[in-house]
């Protein structure tokens, strides 16, 4: 395999990393940061002083 065969196929593997990291991120990931139902629960903290 000659050297720019090689760098063509590690460009083509990062570029598919990426392109799927995208499609990842903006498809499946930003579904699951709606809030689903559940139970807020508010946890006060004693003994330290807020500035």
């Amino acid at each position: 395999m000659n050297r720019n065969l090689y760098r063509l196929c590690l460009v083509m593997v990062i570029a598919a990393a990426v392109v799927s990291g995208i499609f990842y991120y903006r498809f499946i990931q930003k579904k699951e940061m709606t809030p689903k139902e559940g139970t807020f629960v508010w946890q006060e903290m004693r003994g330290v002083e807020r500035i």
